[in-house]
């Protein structure tokens, strides 16, 4: 079945242009999938009592609209669409409530591993088959082929790793390699440009006090790059391929009718 919540962009979800921010969007995304996985009763607290947590290790998204902007509401959908021994794949949308517009679409691969021991361990038979919704939002789930890019970094920034940056497991929260990953870039080119499609891959931890190394690479299309993370030891954290779009024009927020006749729901 498809599980379905709605969220307003509020102040902390936008940037300057009054636009929803990557990292809200990603928010809105692993709450929706929490509160799903809370209804069948295998939430990360219920799963920590088994000795598990729950982990994801890669997401694809798909922006084909602008950004959502202050104050409109989104309905993020999340389903179960396929299922292995040790992976779930999540597929999800989401669209503007008054517009009806899907702005944006994707995929995350979730796992389950023991906290004792660190391991992945099998997740077989934990979600019925009756959630199952094989329906692709974005394509199929194969991993996707790795760009190749420039050998040596065109941006570097270095981050240590503080209490900001964690989350309940103790370790740093994945949203925040995303967020270090789509700053590492010119400011004039931020300014005039915004990702429309993302491939995240998460693959190994960090924890307080870590000090981590992210690097932006060209590659043959200027419009796309890979952020790599480092840790100290120079084993890659996290990697993000990102293909960009100049910004579309932002109208005059005081005029959009939204913000003063919010539209009954």
């Amino acid at each position: 079945m498809k599980y379905s919540t709605r969220y307003p962009i509020t102040a902390a979800h936008i940037n300057a242009q009054y636009r929803l921010t990557i990292d809200g969007l990603l928010t809105f995304h692993e709450n929706t999938i929490a509160r799903y996985l809370t209804s069948l009763g295998l939430a990360a607290f219920d799963m920590q009592k088994q000795d598990k947590t729950w982990v994801i290790s890669e997401i694809n998204l798909e922006l084909p609209e602008p950004p959502t902007m202050w104050s409109e509401d989104v309905e993020v959908s999340v389903w179960v669409s396929e299922m292995s021994s040790l992976r779930v794949w999540m597929d999800f949308t989401v669209r503007e409530v008054h517009t009806g517009k899907t702005t944006a679409r994707g995929n995350s691969c979730w796992s389950l591993i023991s906290m004792s021991e660190r391991k992945l361990v099998s997740c077989e038979g934990l979600i019925p088959e009756s959630e199952l919704v094989p329906e692709f939002a974005a394509g199929p789930h194969r991993k996707r082929a790795l760009m190749k890019f420039s050998e040596e970094p065109s941006e570097t920034l270095q981050h240590t790793i503080n209490l900001v940056d964690l989350d309940f497991n103790g370790h740093t929260n994945n949203r925040r390699y995303v967020q270090m990953a789509l700053v590492c870039f010119g400011q004039e080119f931020l300014a005039g440009h915004r990702p429309d499609f993302l491939n995240i891959r998460f693959i190994r931890e960090s924890r307080m006090g870590d000090t981590i190394a992210n690097e932006t690479h060209t590659t043959s299309d200027p419009a796309a790059f890979v952020g790599q993370i480092f840790n100290g030891k120079g084993e890659e954290l996290c990697r993000v391929s990102s293909h960009w779009v100049e910004k579309e024009p932002v109208p005059d927020i005081a005029e959009v009718n939204l913000v003063r006749n919010p539209a009954d729901l």
